[in-house]
């Protein structure tokens, strides 16, 4: 089993091993040996796995348009919003990507290579990429993206997310190195995050506002930018990769009320929605002009409480909160039982590295026990601050909270901002609830949240343990072994009541029957080169 650069990695043998005697899967092999730097080609034959047979689209005059809101933005890397990668991923590409199974793959860099101890890796770049501008693309530009994330000034969450990134070393035109100071399994696929595309390596010379100077690798064009009514892209001659099926994508920014979508979809006025919540399930099943497209995700709320803050400084009164909570009945009643239910860690069981526990049990007299022994016998009154920031669910699941709650005396109020205002309070309310978002691993979900030196750490959660297990479990090739340091990691924040984190939910949207070779995401990351439209 070779790589694209060369011999393969050590552990690669032993993970071909594992999946021929049945004790990982198919998707937890490809993904590993894609960590390794083996190509998806190279392991699949290794393991006796067919290939895909790619689907070949024609390339057609046609137009898609695309209900997404079109957001003020200048800088890619400083993003903070899903809707506005997907825009400007048609313009600019990633090193990698993390496909639609979760699995990823090479995209701009062809190869890599980790050593034995995770602590350094080789890329090597495609050859034959060039900018929109004529310019090739290199490892100049390579470097100038990764420094811009990792310098001290950095105002990208970027800098937090590669925080173990020490340098780039830029080994040829064509090859660089990454040198990290403690080993990272989940390095390729931080590399897919949304802040992460290449930027042209005179982005900052060109003025740093991305939308006035659309300079990009990618297959499409931007043509037109017009926040909160419209963006198009055009396909872009002399593209170094195969020609996009589209001619144009037209985005459509029709507000928040996604009923309006939906209308707009069943008047054949558009032919893609960005998202569909699970309010308008049932709508979108009667409606002819509409083809509902699941996705199992790693998304989710946590109701998180602040360790710093009173009363959440009192371990009781965080298990209080936690143990009369009903994440099964939450699933239920505010989404309807569509997902999975959660068990408050953060870790979903369908990521290639969680781990069973023990069931979680709720216990409201275990519950009314710990608030009388942290002083509150009659009793507690506690505030949740949320946004309903992807749709009315959010606050259906903290009224079915807040039953759950008085059932242990607890009286739980409902702060409920516009999720505007909710997004400047998020990491400083007391007790929140916050959406996250997919991420590929869940030990990537633990390191941005829960890491004591994150800057998206919520909850304020500093369990120095909890920080070195984490390192170790970062540091696993091996699925299997890293499952096992994964269960102490989900255990500690059980036991110190971090959150509660009730339920995984399933993704939706709906496009229109025309609409060809679209694949829902698990992070809502949506490339449309491939995309066409049939015959009406």
């Amino acid at each position: 089993m070779n790589g694209d650069g060369g011999s393969p990695h050590p552990a690669a043998r032993e993970l071909l091993g594992q999946f021929r005697r049945g004790e990982i899967g198919r998707r937890d092999f490809l993904r590993a040996a894609s960590w390794l730097g083996v190509s998806g080609a190279s392991a699949a034959a290794a393991a006796g796995l067919s290939a895909c047979a790619p689907v070949h689209a024609p390339v057609s005059q046609d137009t898609v348009r695309f209900v997404c809101a079109v957001q003020q933005m200048t800088d890619p890397a400083l993003t903070t919003w899903i809707e506005a990668s997907n825009l400007f991923r048609n313009c600019l590409e990633f090193l990698v990507e993390v496909d639609a199974d979760n699995i990823c793959r090479p995209f701009l860099a062809q190869s890599w290579r980790p050593s034995e101890d995770l602590k350094t890796w080789d890329f090597e770049l495609r050859p034959g990429v060039r900018w929109s501008n004529g310019d090739a693309f290199t490892t100049e530009d390579v470097a100038f993206n990764i420094n811009r994330w990792i310098a001290p000034k950095s105002k990208s969450v970027n800098r937090t997310a590669f925080a173990a990134l020490t340098g780039i070393e830029v080994t040829g035109p064509l090859t660089f190195r990454l040198h990290l100071n403690r080993p990272v399994c989940s390095l390729p696929e931080q590399l897919y995050a949304f802040t992460c595309p290449m930027l042209h390596r005179d982005f900052e010379r060109m003025g740093a506002d991305w939308p006035k100077t659309p300079v990009g690798t990618g297959p499409f064009t931007l043509t037109d930018f017009q926040v909160g009514r419209q963006a198009s892209f055009r396909r872009r001659e002399g593209y170094w990769g195969p020609p996009p099926t589209l001619r144009q994508i037209d985005y459509i920014d029709l507000g928040t009320d996604i009923s309006t979508h939906v209308a707009a979809l069943a008047a054949g006025q558009v032919d893609i929605l960005y998202r569909v919540s699970v309010a308008e399930l049932d709508l979108v099943r009667r409606l002819p002009q509409a083809r509902l497209i699941r996705q199992q995700a790693a998304q989710t709320v946590v109701m998180r409480m602040q360790h710093d803050q009173k009363p959440f400084d009192d371990l009781r009164v965080r298990r209080a909160v936690q143990l009369a909570a009903d994440n099964a009945q939450m699933l239920r009643l505010a989404y309807r039982g569509y997902g999975v239910v959660g068990e408050n860690h953060h870790v979903a069981p369908f990521q290639p590295d969680y781990a069973a526990l023990p069931a979680f049990k709720r216990d409201v007299t275990q519950a009314r026990h710990l608030l009388a022994e942290a002083g509150h016998a009659n009793g507690i009154e506690l505030k949740l601050t949320l946004g309903n920031t992807q749709g009315r669910f959010e606050q259906d699941t903290a009224q079915v909270l807040q039953q759950n709650l008085a059932e242990a005396g607890i009286r739980l109020k409902l702060n409920v901002l516009p999720a505007s205002e909710f997004w400047s309070v998020w990491d400083k309310t007391p007790f929140g609830l916050t959406y996250w978002s997919h991420r590929p691993l869940g030990v990537m979900a633990l390191d941005l949240a829960y890491r004591s030196t994150s800057s998206w750490n919520e909850s304020h959660f500093n369990d120095p343990q909890f920080d070195a297990g984490l390192d170790v479990a970062m540091g696993l090739i091996d699925p299997v072994v890293r499952s096992k340091a994964m269960a102490g990691l989900e255990q500690i924040l059980q036991d110190q009541a971090v959150m509660v984190q009730p339920y995984w939910a399933e993704k939706f949207t709906a496009v229109s029957p025309r609409v060809r070779n679209y694949r829902a995401h698990p992070s809502d990351y949506f490339r449309m080169d491939k995309v066409w439209l049939a015959d009406a």
